[in-house]
């Protein structure tokens, strides 16, 4: 495998000590293998990735150079936001007031608002993260049987307590 000589062989291993980004050591180590003669299957086998990974890590050196080795994703904004800042105020300001149909807010309630309000279509992922990040959490309130029957559970929890209080197991 062919490396170009951007670098000393004594350079990049230099690069690899230095390196605190694990990606960036980790092409580093790869390039430098490749500096000193080895296959890039015997790469593979060294840094535990595929061969495919050690030639377009060479491949990248070789066209770029050092700086192609870094780690571009800290750079990387993601994606832009669904909603803009203003939209996002007036999703705030509904979730101040009832639903349209009334009730609690559900995430496909919420999805229905944005749709008819902003003109916006949304799947549910965005807005219960939206939800999320505005400090709302899921409040479901806990389950019950159909069948319970309050004043039976009410009467054993009563006698029971006892119960075991006499055995000293209770509180």
């Amino acid at each position: 495998m062919t490396v170009a000589d951007h670098l000393t062989l004594n350079e990049l291993w230099r690069r690899v000590k230095k390196a605190k980004d694990p990606i960036e050591k980790h092409r580093f180590l790869a390039v430098y293998h490749a500096k000193r003669g080895l296959t890039a299957k015997e790469i593979a086998k060294i840094t535990l990735s595929s061969t495919r990974w050690v030639q377009e890590t060479v491949r990248r050196y070789n066209r770029e150079g050092p700086e192609g080795l870094r780690d571009k994703r800290h750079q990387n904004p993601g994606q832009k936001p669904k909603l803009t800042p203003e939209e996002q105020r007036r999703v705030l300001e509904a979730l101040q007031g009832p639903p349209p149909d009334g009730g609690l807010w559900t995430g496909p309630k919420l999805r229905d608002w944005v749709e008819r309000e902003l003109g916006k279509k949304l799947s549910l992922y965005p807005i219960y993260r939206l939800l999320h990040e505005m400090g709302f959490a899921l409040r479901v309130p806990r389950p019950r049987h159909a069948k319970a029957e309050g004043e039976a559970q009410e009467s054993f929890k009563k006698t029971s307590s006892s119960k075991f209080r006499r055995l000293g197991r209770g509180g």
